[in-house]
């Protein structure tokens, strides 16, 4: 039986929505974030020493990434499905948009939320303006740029066609699932 450990705000959502697109059954154990650090709980690192999500246990094997989790279910239960033919190209542009959401994407996403976090802390009077100047500044020269270029770029792709690969490739593209 497949079991995802779903963190809350985690990436574990890419892996269930999959999940419903093979139509797999699955169990879900919820866990919770701490709410003053974010961090997950250490119940998380019983199964994995890093303690993140998403994971997935199928029987004794444990997964973790939530790119290496997507590519191991298409490939284990897909049955060929949600996936384009090997060799071509759109298997090529697949495999680039399935791991661009984490290699490229979320980075710029995740100092975002960081920084905000850091701006919006609290803080002693004197400190306040250096607390929130600071965050501030990166996100206006660095963070909100990236994410600028990064939301350009998808929106420039999609323009080219109504799917980031192919109509068979929903492991990597989210957007063709709609017009099912």
């Amino acid at each position: 039986m497949l079991t995802v450990h779903h963190l809350n705000n985690s990436r574990s959502q890419r892996v269930l929505w999959l999940l419903e697109e093979l139509g797999l059954d699955y169990e879900l154990k919820r866990y919770q974030r701490d709410p003053k650090t974010m961090l997950a709980p250490p119940t998380l690192r019983e199964l994995h020493p890093l303690g993140k999500s998403p994971l997935v246990t199928d029987g004794e094997l444990v997964l973790a990434e939530s790119g290496a989790i997507l590519e191991y279910l298409v490939e284990q239960y897909g049955g060929g499905r949600l996936i384009p033919e090997p060799g071509t190209n759109e298997r090529l542009r697949y495999r680039y948009w399935l791991h661009y959401a984490e290699g490229s994407a979320m980075p710029p996403l995740l100092l975002k939320l960081v920084f905000d976090r850091i701006e919006q802390a609290p803080a002693p009077f004197f400190v306040r303006p250096i607390l929130r100047g600071v965050p501030r500044r990166v996100k206006a020269t660095f963070i909100e740029p990236q994410l600028e270029l990064h939301f350009k770029y998808v929106e420039s792709e999609l323009g080219k066609s109504t799917w980031f690969a192919s109509a068979r490739s929903r492991a990597a593209d989210p957007s063709s699932s709609a017009d099912r």
